[in-house]
């Protein structure tokens, strides 16, 4: 693997509904719709890089996971969160590095607000400009807090008015919900929208000051750089240590980075998609799987390099002799010319803890191949896209063209083939494959067979 070149650190902030397109301010960042899981995988990101989550998404789609903003901290990449998913986030890992800011990330933080439904609201879709469609509670709790202060509502008016707002789901606490529930309270509800139409919800405040504070402090140090002086502390605390990553790490957390992490910088194609266009396609593969297997499996129990397969399987707890005739080590057409020792390494290798048999590209894998080869043969079989929805192709299917891609006949043997291209099993296999187009999976195992 070549090092990826030097470019400058990126600025980026997920934003939605909490901040219109024509609000949010000219400048250094980069706006992205709100995070999703995996989204900050497959931007790539490196030391220096920063990060503003406003916006996420949850219930309808995976949320950002804790595990996935720890992974980046661990790199030397900065994450803040403020207003909306981004300031409940930040509460929770404000003691791992995450920065937050603004009212609701303080609220947060001291207890005020626990659930994501807090901050949650219901919004138009990206494309038709993900305007908000009802009013977070989080936003009816500070205008009650604003107003009350300011003498225009009284503490009965204000419980009432929040009664009603916690009565709603967030998919129905519209504008015309709240006033038709308010009853006796109407006039005050009235107040009240009238308030947040006039100087805005609290979460769109919060990420307006936090765009702009982050804004500023960028120019401050772009300056201390130029000039050589320190303009102090920037208030982002103390980065998070990189060998943190090592506790905070997890199987599912590597395997999600290695699906969504870009094979090279820039690429659509996920460096997991493109190990899978490998592992099935590759009449090789096999070999390439049992030299990678070899050399981790050496790695891992400190043997020297180049030491066989019997002494890998001793030092791992197998039994120092392997029946040629064991269920694992029978031989397929593949290899039938590896060791009973080789077969039975290869089909059980896992990395630590012991879920994952791959976590990135080895050298093996690719075997000479460059990385910008195998984006282009991976776009090319790469399932049809396009406006109208393609029928899955079921399982099964895929399950019959692979056996006669790879040349098995039997289950037994389709299973043995499957754990020796480094699949975790032949459901696995099929999953991944479902990837590709079928027509040119079809084609290929014609090739094969002639």
């Amino acid at each position: 693997m070549t090092a990826r070149p030097a470019r400058p650190p990126r600025r980026i902030a997920f934003v939605g509904p909490t901040l219109a397109a024509a609000e949010r301010p000219e400048g250094s960042f980069t706006y992205l719709p709100p995070v999703r899981h995996g989204d900050l995988f497959a931007l790539d990101l490196r030391p220096g890089d920063q990060v503003l989550v406003i916006d996420g998404v949850y219930q309808h789609f995976a949320p950002i996971r804790h595990k996935e903003i720890l992974a980046v901290l661990a790199l030397g990449v900065r994450v803040a969160g403020t207003a909306s998913l981004g300031a409940l986030r930040a509460a929770e890992l404000a003691g791992f590095g995450m920065r937050g800011l603004g009212h609701v990330y303080t609220a947060a933080r001291c207890g005020e607000l626990v659930a994501d439904a807090d901050v949650g609201v219901l919004h138009a879709a990206d494309g038709d400009g993900g305007r908000r469609l009802t009013v977070a509670t989080v936003a009816v709790r500070h205008a009650v807090a604003e107003l009350t202060a300011a003498g225009r509502l009284s503490t009965a008016e204000g419980a009432q008015i929040r009664q009603v707002a916690d009565s709603l789901h967030f998919t129905e606490r519209s504008e015309q919900a709240l006033l038709h529930h308010a009853g006796p309270a109407r006039p005050a509800m009235m107040r009240l929208l009238d308030h947040l139409a006039a100087h805005g919800d609290v979460k769109t405040q919060d990420a307006l000051s936090a765009l702009r504070l982050l804004e500023a402090e960028f120019a401050a140090e772009s300056a201390e750089d130029a000039s050589g002086e320190s303009a102090g502390d920037s208030g982002w605390g103390v980065a998070a240590d990189a060998s943190a990553a090592a506790v905070w790490g997890s199987s599912y957390g590597a395997e999600w980075a290695f699906e969504r992490r870009p094979v090279r910088s820039g690429s659509v194609v996920g460096s997991r998609h493109a190990l899978a266009c490998l592992q099935l396609f590759e009449p090789d593969f096999p070999e390439r799987h049992r030299a990678y297997a070899r050399r981790m499996a050496a790695d891992s129990v400190g043997l020297p390099g180049g030491v066989g397969s019997g002494a890998l399987l001793g030092a791992a707890g197998f039994a120092p002799a392997t029946r040629p005739d064991a269920r694992l080590a029978r031989p397929t057409a593949a290899t039938v010319h590896w060791s009973a020792e080789d077969r039975l390494l290869a089909r059980t290798f896992r990395l630590r803890p012991g879920r994952l048999v791959y976590a990135d590209l080895p050298p093996e894998a690719l075997a000479g191949t460059g990385l910008a080869e195998l984006e282009q043969w991976c776009l090319r079989l790469a399932a049809p896209a396009g406006p109208s929805p393609v029928p899955p192709v079921p399982p099964v299917r895929w399950h019959a063209l692979l056996r006669r891609l790879w040349g098995v006949q039997r289950p037994h043997e389709y299973r043995l083939a499957a754990l020796e291209r480094g699949f975790r099993d032949e459901a696995e296999a099929a999953r991944l494959a479902a990837a590709f187009n079928p027509a040119l999976v079809a084609l290929l195992t014609e090739r094969a067979a002639a």
